[in-house]
Parts: structure tokens; sequence; C-alpha cells
């Protein structure tokens, strides 16, 4: 066990996270009333600093992007208790907050992070590519990063040069299947 000091406990406010980087791996220190947490410090929906968030009236750590909530006391989620933030040894040794290194070094190894802090966006990359109600993701990531650069002065194209939002989607093309059958006729005909 290395004991390792990620804070001063007189320096923490109550209830006001707190980023700390151990052994590679960002984590959130929150001090409520007399106890510290220290937890895996990305939110476990999209990669947000959980350290940007705060703590609401029940005591849940709040994902400062998307509002993902987690207990203090647990790294458990309220809303979805399957997804666990999570929580590292503490002590309080002197006035100095401790984690021992080996334990996040250990979960460092069977958790790689994906974040590169030397480029750009580093500690605040966007892991995931986008889910099916957020298709864009991805290219405004990359627009954000290259500019135009890598897709010409008029953006992202489609077939023929035509922007891609004045393409045609499937929905407009889609024929229903009523529309290959002859018209209906009137009852009386």
């Amino acid at each position: 066990m290395k004991k390792i000091s990620v804070a001063k406990l007189d320096a923490l406010e109550d209830r006001q996270p707190q980023y700390g980087l151990v052994a590679n791996i960002d984590l959130v220190i929150v001090r409520f009333d007399d106890t510290v947490s220290v937890f895996y410090g990305r939110c476990l929906h999209r990669g947000a600093l959980m350290s940007d968030g705060f703590v609401d009236d029940n005591d849940n750590l709040i994902c400062g992007v998307h509002n993902w909530d987690y207990k203090l006391s647990t790294g458990v989620s309220e809303y979805n208790n399957s997804e666990v933030l999570e929580k590292f040894t503490t002590w309080v040794e002197d006035g100095d907050v401790l984690v021992d290194e080996d334990e996040i070094a250990d979960w460092a190894r069977d958790n790689p992070q994906p974040f590169n802090r030397d480029a750009y966006l580093g500690l605040y990359a966007d892991t995931s590519h986008g889910t099916p109600e957020e298709p864009l993701n991805g290219l405004i990531q990359q627009y954000a990063r290259d500019g135009l650069s890598k897709t010409g002065h008029h953006g992202q194209v489609a077939s023929m040069g035509v922007p891609r939002d004045q393409v045609p989607g499937w929905d407009d093309i889609q024929l229903l299947t009523a529309q290959l059958h002859r018209p209906p006729l009137l009852d009386e005909d």
C-alpha cells in the first residue's frame, strides 16, 4: 500500500467537488459533513469530469453535463442502481486526504483510460461516438478539432456535392406498400 495525498481537508469545501489525479486516473474528491469520498472522476455516461458537477440536496454527486447522479456515500446511481462510480479507499491523517496509489493503479490496469491530456480537448474529450439520438457528435467533434481543413470549405457533403442536410433521407423516398397496389375504389364502384 502506498498512501498519497490528494487534498488538504481544510481546503475542501463542504459538498463542492474537487479534481484530483493519481496514477493517470481522474478523481473527484468530495467532502460532506465529516466524511470524504474519492471516486473515479469521470461520469459513466459520456466521460465528463465529475469535478465539474455539483452535489444536490439528496447528497448525490451530479454530472454537470447530463445530470447523471451518484450517491456521495457509495457511488451508486440513485436513478439506475446498476451504475456505480468506483469509490477508492480514503483516509484523513494530519489534515491530508489520502488514497492508496496502488489500489488506483490496479484499477487503472483493469480500466484503461482513453483520454490524451496533450491532445485537443484533452481532459474534456467525449469518449463516446454519439448515440442513435445524437448521430452527429463525431462530426461536430471533428469540426471542432480540424475545422474545415479535412472537409472542404462547404463542410461535409454527400452525393454529388449536395450538402448533407439537403440530401433526401430514407423517410423521404420510402414507398409504402399500399402505393404499389391499384387505387382503392369507392363502395358503389
